[in-house]
């Protein structure tokens, strides 16, 4: 990264997406300004752990107590840096989430402004780029959006977080006069190792397929897009620093069927085996996403197999399977 004289806030630091994404700069050498919601809880035993492990050339991770409604929080997180990657967010799919997104995108963008820090990178979703219309023949980021409206009426509430988050980051980008630039990354499943001590979601998930709580008698005739964490996290930093980037990049590898991604697992895991296909069943055609925008951050991307290797290391090691 051409600016390693000084420090990048990560907003969320101990999230999944963001823990990665502050080792990534710390491995390179970059300091890291990173926020969570305290700073003197337990969270900071194993993000300063972390930090002990992977940095190099004497960068250092100091905590900042920070939330997303209060932008001078974040601003006081925030200053001195030269960048800023917002991964905060939440798991839980709730009404809470829409204001939760809502805020960090306004609250965010603004102080970044007010600081006069130029580029900003924030975790988005997929769920922000689903026409009500249906499914295009190629999906592209910068031309399909969901309706925050018919999600709503869905209940899908951390899709319209999502939009709404792409739909204000994007606003302030296109009324800043190029002093700001702004983009979104748009993840699918997050999948890989985690340095939370407890597991994240993606984890249980596959330990249930695994252990036989889940997809035990059939499997979905439908898909799934995915992304090893640690590439997303490549991806943000990339995103950041390439004075070109803007606007929206999806952040997956690509769309797997779900027979594809158990007999994935099935090579992956000696003693698993996955729930016979219906031969009569005609297999839905997997989301196609345009990645050119994607190719151009120059991040090479985990296929399935290295995907899933991951996890199945990461659930060994916590004797989750």
């Amino acid at each position: 990264m051409s600016t390693s004289d000084k420090p990048i806030c990560v907003i969320g630091a101990s999230g999944f997406v963001g823990s990665h994404v502050a080792a990534e700069l710390l491995s390179r050498g970059l300091s890291v300004h990173g926020t969570l919601r305290d700073a003197g809880g337990p969270n900071k035993d194993w993000l300063n752990t972390m930090a002990a492990q992977v940095a190099t050339d004497g960068a250092d991770l100091t905590l900042h107590s920070a939330s997303a409604f209060d932008k001078d929080s974040l601003a006081a997180a925030m200053d001195g840096c030269v960048g800023v990657i917002m991964c905060a967010g939440s798991a839980k799919i709730e009404p809470d989430t829409m204001p939760l997104m809502e805020a960090l995108a306004e609250n965010v963008s603004d102080a970044a402004i007010e600081l006069a820090i130029d580029r900003a990178v924030f975790t988005s979703s997929t769920g922000s780029t689903n026409p009500p219309e249906g499914e295009p023949e190629l999906k592209r980021e910068m031309d399909h959006w969901s309706d925050p409206d018919v999600q709503l009426a869905a209940k899908k509430f951390a899709a319209v977080g999502k939009t709404r988050l792409d739909q204000t980051v994007l606003g302030k980008l296109a009324s800043s006069g190029g002093a700001f630039r702004a983009v979104t990354i748009n993840p699918s499943l997050i999948a890989g190792p985690c340095y939370q001590p407890e597991p994240v979601t993606s984890l249980r998930m596959f330990a249930a397929i695994l252990n036989g709580e889940r997809l035990t008698d059939s499997v979905p005739n439908g898909s799934m897009s995915m992304i090893d964490v640690r590439d997303l996290a490549k991806l943000h930093v990339a995103a950041l620093d390439n004075p070109s980037a803007s606007g929206r990049y999806f952040g997956v590898k690509k769309s797997w069927h779900w027979r594809e991604i158990l007999m994935a697992l099935e090579n992956a895991v000696p003693g698993y085996k996955m729930p016979a296909v219906d031969p009569n069943e005609t297999p839905v055609r997997a989301t196609q996403f345009d990645l050119s925008r994607q190719a151009t951050l120059g991040i090479e991307i985990r296929d399935i197999d290295e995907i899933l290797e991951g996890v199945v290391t990461e659930l060994t090691r916590r004797e989750m399977i």
